[in-house]
């Protein structure tokens, strides 16, 4: 039987109104496949790295297809097969995957614009891993941040204590900065969250997107990474919170440290998001192979320099038409 045919059958494309019978079907097999999505995430460490990020496109279907008090139930079953085949932890993860998925398949279906869908997408996210870390501290008493800030320490100690056997003890200056990195962590934590729900969305995005467009005929249409172009204010907003951190000076552990912390990290995060917009722009002028830009990108995450220099090209992007000069010469 031809693959389209199969898909007819299963998703009914084309039908106006679906009986129970087909409904109570497609819901099962879109069970079964997260069932399988969900064992083999939790139970195999390494592929279930990457299968987590599909777990969210069994809701999206769902939500494409069938009514909001459908798609509720239909989570409300997946989360039982969380219990019955996965761990108690299984269960938070089916709840946020499923609500996020649900909230972009129910957008989907209402036509709503991509930036809509994912910022809609992100906020649940968000508030999801916001209820569980609350829970988990509140009522557990279980605080993952705290336990990975100290598993950190407790590793950097480790590390001085060889260094000085061996004859090397490592410079005070050395020792105080990596401290300090650490108690960083739990100033700058919402925007680490904020920041950690945008990239966990958009690689839900990135696993369903083909997904989508063989199964569905609603799929989130994006404009390709040149185009992206954020409002010039972004960097009045940067340069006046770097003005405010190098000349201020506010003092540590106050609100005030806290507020200039965050909106810095999340707005060195949107220049460096501008300049690697310059970069694919400047790829796609200059007629350079597509794995050229894509491989510089990977390289600078793991380059802090690279990062600098592309943050910078951000920058200068917002403020300089860099863009309309380099299209005249073309």
């Amino acid at each position: 039987m031809p693959f389209s045919k199969w898909r007819e059958i299963i998703f009914c494309e084309g039908c106006g109104s679906l009986n129970n019978g087909r409904k109570i079907a497609e819901g099962g097999a879109l069970l079964a496949l997260y069932s399988i999505l969900l064992f083999l995430t939790v139970q195999v460490p390494f592929l279930g790295a990457v299968l987590l990020f599909f777990l969210p496109v069994p809701f999206i279907l769902t939500a494409v297809k069938q009514k909001l008090t459908w798609s509720i139930g239909f989570l409300f079953a997946a989360c039982l097969l969380a219990a019955l085949f996965g761990t108690i932890f299984a269960i938070p993860m089916a709840l946020i995957t499923g609500l996020t998925g649900i909230t972009i398949g129910y957008l989907l279906k209402r036509d709503k614009p991509a930036f809509i869908i994912y910022i809609s997408a992100v906020l649940t996210f968000l508030a999801g891993v916001l209820v569980l870390y609350g829970v988990s501290v509140w009522f557990l008493g279980i605080n993952y941040l705290q336990d990975f800030t100290e598993v950190l320490r407790e590793s950097i100690d480790k590390s001085f204590e060889i260094m000085t056997a061996i004859g090397q003890e490592p410079q005070e200056s050395v020792q105080k900065s990596l401290y300090a990195s650490i108690d960083m962590l739990d100033t700058i934590l919402p925007a680490l969250l904020i920041v950690s729900s945008m990239v966990m969305v958009a690689l839900f995005f990135l696993a369903s997107h083909p997904i989508l467009k063989r199964f569905s005929e609603r799929k989130v249409s994006w404009s390709p990474l040149r185009e992206l172009q954020l409002p010039k204010s972004l960097l009045w907003y940067y340069l006046i919170t770097m003005i405010t951190t190098y000349f201020l000076k506010p003092e540590e552990n106050s609100f005030f440290f806290m507020a200039v912390a965050n909106l810095l990290v999340i707005l060195q995060l949107l220049m460096l998001l501008q300049g690697y917009s310059l970069l694919f722009f400047f790829s796609y002028i200059k007629g350079w192979a597509k794995p050229v830009p894509i491989t510089i990108l990977v390289i600078s995450l793991f380059l802090p320099l690279f990062q600098s220099i592309i943050r910078i090209l951000g920058i200068l992007d917002l403020g300089f038409s860099f863009r309309e000069t380099l299209q005249k010469k073309k």
